[in-house]
């Protein structure tokens, strides 16, 4: 596998629990470059917005529980951020191209049509799909266990489906997880 970069911005999307953020790291030491996980990202914006500024941000806040809104509310809250956190990403992705600092940016509140955006062979982007709800579950609870994760499974799934279809609809770049040993190569060749 040949490890020439012909991005300076790689942008990573997918649902939770799908194993975006490990092909993001796995990617990252491939071309010798860094991670930016948009969590962090998220969590920086909530702590110096108020909800008047962000209101998909900072729903929590007012103290809806995420098991009462269902399966679609939770999707629709997880659109909803993607798009308000659509300019910060773009801020970040501009500061990166213009000063020639490679990096990958992974995260579930990327949005597809988002990428689009970019009139720039600089940057790319990869969406990761599980299609498999029982496997989105094991992974959870392999990877944090308790309770709940049938539901956040649910969530995920759902999420997950929803963006596969805007990739498809799209021509956006979207692969399958699994297998996960051929992950890598999957995603390197789509970048070509």
């Amino acid at each position: 596998m040949n490890n020439d970069r012909n991005w300076t911005v790689l942008f990573i999307g997918g649902a939770s629990g799908i194993g975006k953020s490990s092909l993001a790291y796995e990617m990252a030491r491939f071309y010798g470059v860094n991670v930016l996980e948009v969590d962090d990202v998220h969590l920086s914006v909530k702590t110096v917005t108020t909800k008047d500024h962000f209101p998909a941000i900072h729903y929590w806040a007012s103290g809806v529980d995420w098991k009462d809104i269902g399966i679609d509310g939770n999707v629709n809250w997880l659109i909803d951020v993607s798009k308000e956190i659509f300019p910060v990403l773009r801020e970040l992705a501009n500061r990166h191209i213009e000063d020639k600092l490679p990096i990958i940016i992974e995260g579930d509140f990327i949005y597809p049509e988002f990428t689009l955006s970019f009139d720039n062979p600089e940057v790319k982007s990869i969406f990761v799909h599980e299609p498999d709800k029982s496997q989105i579950l094991q992974n959870y609870l392999s990877r944090e266990g308790g309770e709940f994760q049938h539901f956040r499974a649910e969530v995920s799934s759902s999420y997950g489906d929803w963006i596969a279809d805007t990739c498809n609809q799209n021509g956006i770049q979207l692969i399958e997880s699994r297998p996960w040993d051929t992950a890598l190569s999957r995603a390197v060749k789509c970048l070509l």
